[in-house]
């Protein structure tokens, strides 16, 4: 567990210790939280003239040293939640300082890579918050009384005792509903989240918002232009194999995660083009004869590469229960509990491994399919956010006791979605911001809150995702990235079908291929429910979320009944008892709200961790 807590312009600095004060806190959390991983190691470091500082709690033995930089001037400070990209990744605090001193908040927002950080200016006794345009790091803010409160955690905000544990239940309706809290708005009623569309400033206790410049839809070619959009894509995919290399450079062993998926197959082609086959290894979780493992065994055998595949480590309830409260803890209860039905993770040294996490910001996931235009050709905010609930499904199909949650819920959608036509009126720029600053920013932001996941995605970068918003609309339909990538690192894999219903040399603009894409599209479905007709896909579809389900239905099921239907659970504040024993019961006999379920265990579990440290915060 790697965690901090930030306080500044404590009131009445002159008769306190913002050290003690900040020791005081941390201690809190590494009372509450030293069962969930190893025993915390914990270091203050204090600016008196500023009037705070910040305590640091990381994981003896060594912490990922990637996933915290800080650095103390006699003009300024820096703490920096995250990573850079290139030749940055080495000292990221300093030159997060030296774009600082250079051109200020701007230049620091402009910087490439994953990131949230603190300045201070011990001078002009100015605290700032700032993050990169994907927002996966984004830190979480408390303003009570002057004091500006920060940290990744919301938890280590809860052990202040200045947060109270109010909890908001059009987040956990939103979190219940599509999968993320929209807007990134925390469950903890009191807490701000970060926003990669503005950054923070302090100035004697008055915090204001500052607008960051974004740099989407600038000088965006013309669709006319074919030559500039190949050199466009052209330099996305060398800037994606640099990116790569620098990650890579010094690894004896390169790990790439490998499926049957589109993203993956393109990042593991840029491991391949910068690494020999004999330091690659591909990696698969699922079933021997899964279709990821049978995809993924196919194409590193191509390339000559060692294949290893794992299972899921099914585990125990206590693993289970400790394991739910980690990630409630790393994700502000933001996130599935299905994670949890897995090994419980190590903080050991691990090799960094590759990923294709966030390809999909560069093929238009949110596009809809040709018979769904007609409703969403003409559209505005409304038309959209009732686009993103259909596709959801689960608010028509859950009943609340109440609709304000969804109400506002689906209001927070339409408000996001509104401000994404401000910046481009183009549908297909709103969908891609969509996914790129909810999908990816809120819900993909797993690997980037875990500590002990250490890994690395090609397509994680701000100044790729600029580069292809400077492509012509739609850039996800006519980029055609994965392929270019595949076609000129990878082409052996090329003809493989991806998600055996897909096919990449299918990818890119044109009536040929769309309809091409649509019939392939349409047999593999076809085929598939013939075969599942027949009896004989139930083996062979095995997959990960099958296992977690079959899981949450047998030996976890008294454990999840336990918390959900306990008389204080968010569960049946929201559901009511009756229907929150109805999709237990349902789960157990037919395997059918694995999400819904894992998604209200992560709420409580979360809310339970924050109810206890505010009891502990209140006892000192």
């Amino acid at each position: 567990m790697i965690s901090f807590i930030a306080a500044f312009n404590l009131p009445d600095a002159s008769d306190r210790d913002p050290g003690a004060f900040l020791r005081r806190a941390a201690l809190l959390v590494g009372e509450r939280m030293s069962s969930m991983g190893p025993e915390p190691r914990i270091t203050v470091e204090v600016l008196p003239e500023v009037g705070g500082g910040w305590a640091l709690l990381t994981p003896e033995p060594g912490a990922r040293l990637a996933l915290l930089d800080h650095v103390v001037t006699d003009t300024h400070a820096v703490l920096l939640f995250g990573e850079l990209q290139g030749e940055s990744r080495a000292a990221p605090a300093r030159a997060v300082l030296r774009a600082w001193t250079s051109g200020g908040g701007d230049a620091v927002a402009a910087l490439d890579g994953n990131f949230s950080v603190i300045v201070v200016d011990r001078a002009e006794r100015t605290a700032s918050v700032i993050s990169d345009l994907l927002g996966r790091r984004a830190l979480r803010t408390l303003h009570a009384g002057g004091v500006l409160y920060v940290s990744p955690h919301d938890v280590a905000l809860v052990a202040t005792g200045a947060c109270p544990v109010e909890i908001d239940h059009a987040s956990a309706c939103s979190i219940i509903t599509a999968d993320w809290s929209i807007g990134g708005r925390p469950l903890l009623a009191r807490v701000e989240p970060g926003d990669p569309a503005h950054w923070l400033r302090l100035r004697g206790g008055r915090l204001e918002r500052l607008p960051a410049p974004l740099g989407l839809f600038e000088r965006r070619i013309d669709a006319r232009d074919a030559a500039a959009v190949r050199e466009r894509i052209d330099r996305i995919v060398d800037t994606m194999r640099e990116n790569t290399r620098f990650a890579a450079a010094g690894c004896d062993t390169v790990q790439a995660d490998l499926t049957a998926g589109i993203d993956s197959r393109a990042a593991f082609a840029l491991v391949a083009s910068i690494a020999p086959a004999e330091r690659i290894v591909a990696k698969t979780t699922g079933a021997t004869d899964s279709l990821d493992v049978r995809v993924a065994r196919r194409i590193a055998a191509l390339v000559g590469v060692r294949h290893e595949h794992r299972e899921l480590d099914l585990p125990i309830h206590d693993d289970f229960s400790r394991h739910a409260d980690l990630i409630a803890f790393h994700m502000n209860g933001d996130s599935s509990a299905k994670r949890a039905i897995d090994r419980y993770p190590s903080w050991d040294d691990r090799p960094l491994g590759f990923e294709g996490g966030g390809g999909e910001i560069f093929r238009g996931y949110y596009y809809a399919r040709p018979g769904q235009y007609t409703r969403v050709a003409r559209a505005n905010a409304d038309d959209v956010a009732a686009f993103f609930v259909r596709k959801w499904r689960r608010p028509t199909a859950l009943s609340f006791r109440s609709p304000d949650p969804l109400a506002a819920a689906r209001e927070r959608t339409r408000s996001v979605v509104e401000a994404m036509f401000r910046r481009s009126p183009d549908l297909h720029d709103v969908l891609d911001q969509f996914y790129l600053f909810e999908r990816y920013g809120r819900w993909g932001a797993i690997t980037s809150r875990f500590a002990w996941w250490n890994t690395f995605s090609p397509y994680a970068s701000p100044s790729l995702v600029r580069l292809a918003f400077g492509l012509p609309s739609p850039i996800g339909m006519h980029a055609g990235l994965h392929d270019a990538i595949v076609r000129r690192f990878l082409p052996s894999a090329r003809g493989i079908l991806v998600n055996d219903n897909s096919l990449l040399a299918l990818q890119g603009p044109g009536l040929s291929r769309l309809l091409a894409r649509d019939l392939l599209y349409v047999t593999g479905e076809v085929w598939r429910a013939a075969t599942a007709w027949r009896g004989r896909s139930g083996k062979k579809r095995r997959s990960a979320d099958a296992m977690r389900a079959e899981m949450l239905a047998g030996p976890l099921h008294d454990h999840a009944r336990d918390v959900l239907l306990s008389r204080d659970s968010i569960a049946v504040d929201l559901l009511g008892h009756e229907s929150v024993a109805r999709l237990l019961d349902e789960h157990r006999a037919r395997r059918r709200h694995l999400e819904t379920l894992c998604n209200l265990l992560s709420i409580e579990h979360f809310r339970r961790l924050a109810t206890s440290t505010a009891a502990a915060a209140s006892s000192r």
